[in-house]
């Protein structure tokens, strides 16, 4: 009797885990010792850290930053099919040298659209801020990537 009860207690404990949302993505980014990516910290972070290094006032920041974070935004979603072809060709076996190819286009095209953003967006920054400015706009964003990067490594 005591064994079936023990056998039904670790049947019904099997059963509530199989039917809990698996989170192993979660765990596995804390294993390595990394924190999940947090969009909302991460803009907030890196709008302060432009508007302290390029010396922004309040009404030049408020006028900026939402337009940067759209330049940002947009240049995402252009590299979102590029990096959807990178993560199927990664992960599959038997690659050929067309689906490399493939991938070397998306690229390709990615980067002119990219440019051609930069240089919209260029145009839109240079009613807003001062060439001085927007140079220092330009290092600010690289610096902060290359610490957050660091920062993500340690």
């Amino acid at each position: 009797m005591k064994t079936m009860r023990f056998f039904i207690v670790c049947l019904f404990a099997l059963l509530i885990s199989a039917l809990q949302p698996s989170h192993g993505h979660v765990r596995k980014w804390y294993q390595d010792g990394q924190k999940p990516f947090d969009r909302e910290a991460f803009m907030a972070k890196r709008n302060a850290y432009i508007t302290e290094k390029v010396g922004l006032t309040a009404k030049e920041a408020s006028v900026f930053i939402p337009l940067e974070n759209e330049l940002m935004q947009k240049k995402f979603e252009v590299g979102r099919e590029c990096h959807k072809i990178e993560r199927e060709l990664r992960n599959k076996e038997g690659k050929t040298e067309e689906e490399y190819n493939k991938l070397l286009k998306c690229r390709e095209e990615v980067k002119e659209k990219r440019d051609k953003l930069d240089k919209e967006y260029l145009e839109k920054f240079k009613k807003i801020l001062t060439a001085e400015q927007i140079i220092k706009y330009q290092s600010a964003e690289r610096d902060f990537f290359d610490e957050f990067v660091r920062d993500r490594r340690k």
